[in-house]
């Protein structure tokens, strides 16, 4: 088939759109780690002191260096690593690069040395980089030839993202084979997992995705050389990395802290966060301007920048409200704020696409096209409020108008009759009539406090919200107890700024049944306990009836005793052989074994019993015969 020029153009723009929507559909960062983030890190990794072991103390210590908050008075931690035992190539790694955080000195002993040693040439990669990295803190002689030969060894067992975040750091470590290593970036980010096109995360979690990104990182700085991802997978890791920015294990929390640090400096890299510079910031009557805070995902700078709001869009209809809007820079560099003032932009939830233009353009900036997802909310009255109480057959009864916020007069019904109210929810600032998202008129005895409620619904056209209650149809739900109930009006919605919780009248209802006791809180007592019966066990016969059976089954045993007594016994050609007693006691044995079972074993350790008795016994008879069998044939 032949395509026309015209359709090829038109194929050619097709394809750009798809481009461009895959551009478009990219992940973006939209939130960082804040001040209060950062706060929480230092009480959870202050917490961790008074160390008990060197490992936590290396990760504590380690997190309040990168957030500038080691403590002032080092003597004491200084102590701890001293006197805590150090024993693995992993605990003496740690105690002397916590020892060197606090300025303290260390020295190895014989039994650490030798550890170390035995540590280099091991098959786990972790192991190696523990033990090189020690050696060299602590000025010991170690072969940077073998150790890279026994990392090559090492990684033919193990290929797991773990190992390969270790090897990435050990190999810069080793500054050898750059290139070689570099190469495995590549084929460790193939093994991680893609949710939701978002998060990029490996299976180890939290700790062995941020050692990854670390390592990689140092492993290109020190090869010169990026490390082999795409912008995407970039925002992706950034995105999983602030998502368990509040992880309460102090390993994971101060790995991930440094893989976000190492994202946001570094020379290939760096993924930028546009998010609002207050989780859940509205936009209102009192407040129209909206705060975006765009830079690094530590929350640092990313230099001087404009931003732009490409569109903003009103997710119920996806009207346009604004269109590039550029945002005005407050004191801090990095906020910047869109004002609402002129904009037309009803109440509701929105999406506003921002661009990120640097003053001087930087390649390693990624993501600079981001979102930020807020809401206008409003303040909201109730209009044209319409309350009676009718004949349950009339369809239209007559009410009496009742104005928000004030109490209306005392009304009665009985069953015969049914409770009408009709209103309208308005947005106080531009009366516009509005649907909420919870409606309910609550029904509240005045004695017992027995309340029942009930969802009102508004027309789909003109968003009038109607309540009836038909008296003698719900007597039931009342527990036909009758009295004075207060009618109270709930309205709610995560747009709504002033939600109402309004007592509109007191209604005295009548029922013509008697109340039951548990009318009141039936529903909310402890349901009956199920009690589980178990099958009756079958009736025993009688005890003389067992006592016959018994001796009935040991009658023949003793006729045949007392027949050999009188008959006399000839044991002449019993065999005297070792297998001819060893089947014999055996065989008795077994009889024996039965007999406890009867009285006080169970089945398994009858069977453990009967195997270490029957082996013999087998044995002992097959030989018994063998021999009986060869002297029949001999005669």
């Amino acid at each position: 088939m032949k395509v026309s020029g015209i359709h090829a153009f038109e194929w050619q723009r097709l394809a750009g759109l798809l481009m461009l929507c895959s551009l478009v559909s990219s992940a973006t960062v939209s939130t960082y780690l804040s001040a209060d983030d950062k706060s929480q890190l230092i009480t959870l990794f202050s917490s961790a002191a008074p160390y008990k072991d060197v490992i936590t103390a290396y990760w504590s210590l380690r997190g309040l260096a990168t957030l500038n908050s080691l403590p002032k008075d080092s003597s004491s931690v200084c102590q701890s690593l001293k006197s805590l035992p150090a024993e693995s190539a992993e605990a003496i790694f740690c105690a002397n690069e916590a020892a060197e955080l606090v300025n303290c000195k260390l020295t190895a002993t014989a039994v650490q040395t030798e550890a170390l040693n035995a540590a280099l040439t091991s098959k786990k990669v972790g192991s190696l980089y523990h033990a090189f990295l020690a050696m060299q803190r602590l000025k010991l002689k170690v072969d940077a030839t073998q150790v890279n030969a026994a990392l090559d060894e090492a990684l033919k067992a193990d290929d797991a993202p773990t190992s390969l975040g270790y090897s990435f750091l050990l190999a810069k470590a080793l500054n050898m084979d750059l290139d070689k290593r570099h190469s495995l970036i590549e084929d460790v980010y193939a093994q991680a997992d893609v949710v939701d096109g978002k998060y990029m995360q490996f299976e180890g979690g939290i700790y062995t995705t941020s050692l990854v990104v670390e390592g990689s990182y140092a492993l290109a700085a020190a090869a010169k050389k990026a490390p082999t991802l795409k912008p995407d997978q970039v925002m992706q890791l950034a995105n999983y990395l602030l998502s368990r920015r509040h992880v309460s294990k102090v390993r994971s929390a101060s790995q991930m802290l440094a893989a976000l640090t190492t994202l946001s400096s570094n020379k290939f890299f760096v993924p930028v966060a546009i998010s609002l510079d207050k989780p859940g910031s509205t936009v209102g009557a009192k407040n129209k301007k909206i705060a975006v805070r765009v830079g690094t995902v530590n929350g640092e700078s990313i230099g001087k920048v404009t931003l732009t709001a490409d569109s903003g869009r009103h997710v119920a209809d996806d009207a346009i409200v604004l269109s590039k809007e550029p945002l005005q820079v407050t004191s801090d560099p990095s906020v910047f704020e869109l004002d609402f003032t002129t904009i037309k932009a009803p109440f509701g939830f929105y999406e506003v696409q921002i661009t990120a233009t640097p003053a001087k353009p930087d390649a390693k900036l990624v993501g600079l096209k981001g979102s930020i997802k807020f809401k206008v909310v409003t303040e909201i009255t109730i209009d044209s409020v319409q309350l009676g109480v009718g004949e349950k057959d009339v369809i239209a009864p007559q009410t009496t108008k009742v104005v928000y916020p004030n109490k209306a007069k005392k009304l009665d019904a009985d069953v015969h009759q049914k409770l009408y109210m009709s209103f309208y929810i308005k947005s106080a600032a531009t009366s516009v009539a509005m649907k909420a998202h919870q409606v309910f008129v609550r029904m509240t005895h005045k004695v017992t406090g027995q309340e029942i409620a009930y969802v009102s619904t508004p027309d789909d056209g003109t968003k009038q919200y109607k309540f009836e209650l038909n008296v003698g149809a719900k007597e039931k739900e009342f527990g036909s107890l009758s009295g004075v109930y207060e009618m109270a009006l709930l309205v709610g919605d995560a747009i709504i700024q002033n939600p109402i919780e309004w007592t509109v009248a007191e209604v005295e209802l009548s029922f013509t049944g008697q109340p039951s006791e548990e009318s009141t809180d039936s529903q909310y007592k402890p349901k009956p306990t199920i009690e589980h019966m178990f099958r009756e066990p079958e009736k025993r016969p009688a005890a003389i009836v067992s006592n016959v059976f018994t001796i009935l089954c040991i009658a023949p045993f003793v006729i045949m005793l007392l027949m050999w007594l009188k008959l006399g016994i000839n044991v002449s050609n019993f065999p005297m052989s070792l297998s001819a007693l060893g089947f014999h006691i055996g065989l008795t044995a077994i009889f024996f074994l039965y007999y406890l079972y009867w009285t006080q074993l169970n089945m398994f350790q009858t069977i453990q019993y009967l195997a270490m008795i029957g082996i013999p016994t087998f044995l002992c008879g097959n030989q018994l015969l063998s021999s009986i069998a060869s002297k029949k044939k001999l005669r």
